[in-house]
Protein backbone atom coordinates (compact mmCIF):
# COMPACT_ATOMS: atom_id res chain seq x y z
CA UNK A 1 0.00 0.00 0.00
CA UNK A 2 1.03 3.58 -0.60
CA UNK A 3 1.67 6.22 1.96
CA UNK A 4 1.41 9.72 2.14
CA UNK A 5 1.51 13.03 3.46
CA UNK A 6 0.76 16.49 2.53
CA UNK A 7 2.05 19.78 2.83
CA UNK A 8 -0.53 22.56 2.15
CA UNK A 9 1.45 25.92 3.55
CA UNK A 10 0.86 28.47 1.36
CA UNK A 11 1.81 25.98 -1.48
CA UNK A 12 0.48 23.61 -3.55
CA UNK A 13 -0.89 21.00 -1.89
CA UNK A 14 1.92 17.69 -3.25
CA UNK A 15 1.51 13.89 -2.05
CA UNK A 16 4.95 12.23 -2.32
CA UNK A 17 5.14 8.28 -1.53
CA UNK A 18 7.62 7.56 1.62
CA UNK A 19 9.87 4.75 1.65
CA UNK A 20 9.21 1.43 2.14
CA UNK A 21 5.92 1.21 -0.05
CA UNK A 22 5.78 0.03 -3.71
CA UNK A 23 4.95 2.38 -6.13
CA UNK A 24 2.21 1.99 -8.96
CA UNK A 25 3.29 -0.43 -11.61
CA UNK A 26 4.67 1.50 -15.16
CA UNK A 27 6.20 0.48 -18.55
CA UNK A 28 9.41 -0.30 -17.99
CA UNK A 29 11.77 2.00 -19.85
CA UNK A 30 15.15 1.71 -21.69
CA UNK A 31 16.75 2.29 -18.40
CA UNK A 32 15.05 -0.74 -16.56
CA UNK A 33 15.70 -2.57 -19.95
CA UNK A 34 19.66 -1.67 -19.74
CA UNK A 35 19.44 -2.83 -15.93
CA UNK A 36 18.01 -6.70 -16.24
CA UNK A 37 19.80 -6.89 -20.06
CA UNK A 38 23.33 -7.43 -17.96
CA UNK A 39 21.28 -9.65 -14.89
CA UNK A 40 19.93 -11.77 -17.95
CA UNK A 41 22.89 -14.87 -17.32
CA UNK A 42 22.65 -14.73 -13.56
CA UNK A 43 18.58 -15.07 -13.77
CA UNK A 44 19.14 -17.89 -16.00
CA UNK A 45 21.85 -19.54 -13.68
CA UNK A 46 18.95 -19.22 -10.58
CA UNK A 47 16.16 -20.06 -13.05
CA UNK A 48 18.14 -23.43 -13.30
CA UNK A 49 19.01 -23.91 -9.89
CA UNK A 50 15.38 -23.99 -8.94
CA UNK A 51 14.95 -26.51 -11.42
CA UNK A 52 13.45 -24.90 -14.65
CA UNK A 53 15.06 -26.25 -17.55
CA UNK A 54 14.58 -24.27 -20.12
CA UNK A 55 15.62 -20.59 -21.87
CA UNK A 56 14.95 -17.60 -22.20
CA UNK A 57 13.58 -16.93 -25.93
CA UNK A 58 13.19 -13.19 -25.12
CA UNK A 59 14.25 -10.85 -22.36
CA UNK A 60 12.32 -8.04 -22.56
CA UNK A 61 10.98 -5.81 -19.20
CA UNK A 62 7.57 -4.56 -19.62
CA UNK A 63 6.78 -3.34 -16.39
CA UNK A 64 8.11 -2.34 -13.14
CA UNK A 65 7.61 -1.34 -9.63
CA UNK A 66 10.23 0.33 -7.33
CA UNK A 67 10.55 0.43 -3.94
CA UNK A 68 12.86 2.97 -1.87
CA UNK A 69 14.98 1.66 1.04
CA UNK A 70 18.54 1.85 1.60
CA UNK A 71 18.96 1.84 -2.44
CA UNK A 72 15.78 1.16 -4.55
CA UNK A 73 14.50 -2.56 -4.72
CA UNK A 74 12.50 -2.92 -8.63
CA UNK A 75 9.90 -5.35 -9.25
CA UNK A 76 10.32 -6.04 -12.92
CA UNK A 77 8.51 -8.43 -15.21
CA UNK A 78 10.16 -9.60 -18.22
CA UNK A 79 8.91 -11.26 -21.03
CA UNK A 80 11.11 -15.13 -21.76
CA UNK A 81 8.30 -15.79 -24.56
CA UNK A 82 5.28 -15.02 -25.96
CA UNK A 83 3.41 -16.88 -23.19
CA UNK A 84 5.73 -17.17 -20.21
CA UNK A 85 7.11 -14.54 -17.94
CA UNK A 86 9.27 -14.56 -14.96
CA UNK A 87 9.65 -11.89 -12.41
CA UNK A 88 13.02 -10.35 -11.05
CA UNK A 89 14.06 -8.98 -7.87
CA UNK A 90 16.68 -6.44 -8.04
CA UNK A 91 18.25 -4.17 -5.26
CA UNK A 92 20.23 -1.01 -6.88
CA UNK A 93 22.50 0.53 -3.61
CA UNK A 94 22.76 4.48 -3.29
CA UNK A 95 24.51 5.61 -5.61
CA UNK A 96 27.58 6.78 -3.39
CA UNK A 97 28.37 3.23 -3.14
CA UNK A 98 29.38 2.71 -6.40
CA UNK A 99 27.96 -0.66 -6.60
CA UNK A 100 26.28 -2.05 -9.44
CA UNK A 101 22.39 -3.45 -9.01
CA UNK A 102 22.19 -7.39 -7.72
CA UNK A 103 19.36 -9.90 -8.47
CA UNK A 104 17.77 -10.89 -4.97
CA UNK A 105 15.30 -13.41 -6.02
CA UNK A 106 13.19 -14.39 -9.46
CA UNK A 107 9.83 -15.78 -9.58
CA UNK A 108 9.09 -18.28 -12.39
CA UNK A 109 6.29 -19.52 -14.08
CA UNK A 110 4.50 -15.82 -14.69
CA UNK A 111 2.20 -15.09 -17.54
CA UNK A 112 1.74 -11.83 -18.92
CA UNK A 113 -1.31 -10.63 -17.00
CA UNK A 114 0.21 -11.57 -14.06
CA UNK A 115 1.00 -8.35 -12.54
CA UNK A 116 4.39 -7.66 -10.51
CA UNK A 117 4.42 -7.19 -7.04
CA UNK A 118 6.74 -7.56 -4.31
CA UNK A 119 7.12 -10.39 -3.35
CA UNK A 120 11.12 -11.95 -1.38
CA UNK A 121 12.99 -14.73 -1.62
CA UNK A 122 10.52 -17.29 0.26
CA UNK A 123 8.36 -16.56 -1.59
CA UNK A 124 6.68 -19.39 -4.36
Amino acid sequence: SRRFFRSCDHLPCIAMALAGGTGESKPADAEIQAMVDELRSTAQQRAQAKGWNGVFERWEAKDVKTQVVAGTNYFVKVAISDAECVHLRIFKPLPHTRKPAELHSLKLGQDHATEVTYFADSDP
